[in-house]
């Protein structure tokens, strides 16, 4: 398999799990109030300008994160197989001299 081949495959899957992150809600029981009183505020109550999307920004982070380290892993990869043929016609030099 070639380089870029993998390269875009860990691509794809890196897109398709922050989508997947981002998309993800989990279930909220019912809030109930503890022996002091205090009751959080449901999902509705708040003004619109008071909220943050968190989970939208942690799935773009991570997927974010993600995508530089498959960057990173494709591009040493590249490097390291250009170092590997150099050395490759370093040896052949070598030995053809010999």
């Amino acid at each position: 398999m070639s380089v870029r081949r993998l390269f875009l495959a860990l691509s794809f899957v890196a897109v398709l799990m922050s989508g997947g992150l981002a998309m993800a809600q989990p279930s909220s029981p019912a809030p109930k109030a503890d022996s002091d009183g205090f009751v959080p505020v449901k999902e509705g109550e708040l003004a619109s300008g008071e909220q943050l999307p968190a989970k939208n920004l942690v799935a773009a982070a991570y997927g974010f994160i993600l995508s530089c380290l498959i960057v990173w892993i494709a591009s040493v990869a590249v490097r390291s197989r250009k170092v590997e043929e150099e050395l490759e016609a370093l040896r052949s030099k070598i030995d053809k001299k010999a």
